[in-house]
């Protein structure tokens, strides 16, 4: 296996090759911070980084090497010059990093250098960061510190300044949807599940790729029931959804997902001849023709519009209830059949 299939990191190269080419030249900088959202790669870029500078190989462009001791331990998460803190409950705590200086302040057991990799730094107590900060500011020899954050505006800004920070972006669709269907056998499912996970495959696997086509299917016989009803029966249909937000907000994902493919089918030709360039639901190419040949292009834009106005009126805190009613009365309304 070559160093490049090692480093199989989708979607980062920016971030892969600057921290490939620290290892080669033996220029790493004590303290990083990887920030970026959840599930981009970055706890598995940190090992790899974790890996290459505890690794026996003898040429650093080899590094790692994935096969000598020290990367096995690594990979197991039992090298004893490596070391993970997570947080404990939902917090980073000062013990822990307290633990943390007592560690880094002996020798390296096996190798030259000891690696610490923090994940969720983002969550600890400002106790934790001050104490986090101490290390930082007085490094001991030979020592890596990699910090892990979804998000850096909740840290001390001294300890921003003193990490080189490493950004990690959501991963593109068609790199996520790869890896869904690599590495977790999502079928079908994959081009969903890249399109709701938005870039993190943490957030794609939340459903397994069987639930994902069932709430699809689900979602697509819900309006089709809208479409088919007399808009006055849109009240009684909103009624079961007034408790059930998590659920009403996942079906509105999967349906704007949806509509976003019809109305690419009715104004793009090439749409159908090409799906796995232009659409999300490839698998159901056909019930999208179908779709579009039923409904009118401003009513699917319409319906689109509703499903985002929602969005933006639930975020601001207006009552679920009656914005439910709204919503499914309006969708009953845009979404009737094209009469021929």
């Amino acid at each position: 296996m070559s160093v490049k299939d090692r480093w199989d990191i989708r979607g980062q190269p920016a971030a892969v090759h600057m921290l490939r080419n620290a290892l080669r030249t033996g220029r790493l900088a004590h303290a990083y911070l990887f920030v970026g959202p959840k599930g981009v790669g970055k706890a598995t870029t940190a090992e790899m980084v974790a890996a290459g500078v505890v690794c026996e190989a003898g040429d650093p462009a080899q590094r790692p090497c994935g096969e000598c001791p020290a990367c096995v331990d690594v990979a197991a998460r039992r090298h004893v010059d490596v070391f993970w803190v997570e947080p404990e409950g939902d917090k980073i705590l000062i013990d822990q990093v307290r633990a943390l200086q007592q560690r880094a302040m002996l020798k390296a057991v096996r190798g030259r250098c000891k690696v610490f990799l923090v994940e969720a730094v983002d969550t600890a107590t400002e106790q934790a960061q001050n104490a986090l900060l101490k290390v930082l500011e007085e490094p001991p020899g030979e020592t890596v510190l990699i910090l892990i954050a979804h998000n850096e505006t909740p840290l001390l800004p001294t300890i921003v300044s003193r990490c080189v920070v490493v950004r990690f972006g959501p991963l593109p669709k068609d790199v996520a949807a790869g890896i869904l269907r690599e590495r977790f056998g999502y079928g079908d499912a994959a081009e969903l599940g890249a399109a709701l996970g938005d870039g993190s495959i943490e957030a794609a696997t939340r459903l397994s790729p069987e639930e994902l086509l069932q709430r699809r299917r689900a979602a697509l016989d819900f309006f089709a029931e809208l479409r088919r009803s007399d808009i006055t029966a849109a009240p009684r249909l909103a009624e079961s959804w007034n408790k059930r937000r998590d659920e009403l907000v996942e079906m509105l994902d999967i349906l704007q997902i949806w509509l976003r493919d019809v109305l690419l089918v009715q104004h793009r030709p090439d749409a159908l001849r090409e799906p796995e360039t232009w659409l999300v639901n490839v698998d159901l190419k056909d019930e999208l023709e179908r779709w579009a040949a039923a409904m009118a292009p401003d009513a699917v834009l319409a319906a689109l519009e509703h499903v985002l106005a929602f969005r933006r009126r639930l975020a601001d805190n207006v009552g679920l209830r009656s914005l439910v009613d709204v919503l499914f009365v309006d969708l009953a309304a845009c979404g009737r059949p094209v009469v021929a």
